[in-house]
């Protein structure tokens, strides 16, 4: 079978993602904008929070199901980069720059769409086949990219936060290019048929869903149109 990173399945993947563009989040473009006040991304650090905490469990959770071979490495390696370049760490940074302390972190309420989406990629993770898995986290890093460097500027240039407190954005920036490629090679072992190719684009679309969900939430509480 031809390389998911080669043919174009790859498009579809994409197309998937395409239907939930975190760019087009009305939070994403305020913040790009400059119309976020500081207390409106005070506030998203909090619940973002949530999804860069759990998302090293996730990998684990997925890891422990998928079989020995150059898929499970790949998604090893990416867990590997989480824990190793202390990823939570960088993001109670981004929130300190903004006045939020990590006690403030992370005794904040949960909002019922931050919710959602931790406890959809944490089932997707445990439940779901394994293309649908690594499709839902592909629709999530496959955007990180472009995110975190609109965000990065946007920090700059709107908020005079650089250095430290934007190192998390300006590392996935450059980091999830390789793990969304990544990504894509370890489906190679779980896209076998028609079937398993479907359910990676069912994943990819959950993925950027679910993260379009808990914008949505961050959105509502911040009284920021959708």
């Amino acid at each position: 079978m031809d390389s998911v990173a080669e043919n174009g399945f790859r498009s579809r993947l994409d197309d998937a993602v395409r239907e939930h563009d975190l760019l087009q989040h009305p939070f994403y473009k305020a913040w790009t904008a400059g119309t976020l006040t500081q207390d409106d991304l005070a506030f998203y650090s909090t619940q973002y929070w949530r999804q860069v905490e759990a998302f090293p469990g996730y990998l684990l959770t997925l890891v422990a199901r998928l079989p020995e071979g150059d898929g499970r490495t790949i998604v090893e390696e990416n867990l590997s980069d989480e824990v190793g370049d202390d990823h939570a760490g960088m993001w109670l940074r981004f929130a300190g720059a903004l006045g939020v302390d990590e006690e403030r972190v992370q005794a904040s309420e949960i909002e019922p769409g931050t919710k959602a989406c931790v406890e959809t990629f944490a089932e997707g993770m445990a439940t779901k086949s394994s293309a649908f898995a690594l499709g839902m986290l592909y629709g999530y890093e496959s955007q990180t990219p472009a995110v975190a460097r609109t965000k990065v500027e946007g920090l700059a240039r709107h908020y005079g936060i650089e250095d430290d407190g934007a190192r998390y954005f300006e590392l996935h920036a450059e980091l999830d290019v390789e793990h969304s490629d990544e990504l894509a090679r370890a489906m190679d072992e779980t896209i076998v048929d028609e079937a398993s190719r479907t359910d990676a684009v069912e994943g990819a679309r959950a993925g950027a869903a679910a993260i379009w969900g808990l914008l949505d939430g961050v959105a509502r509480a911040r009284a920021i149109a959708c």
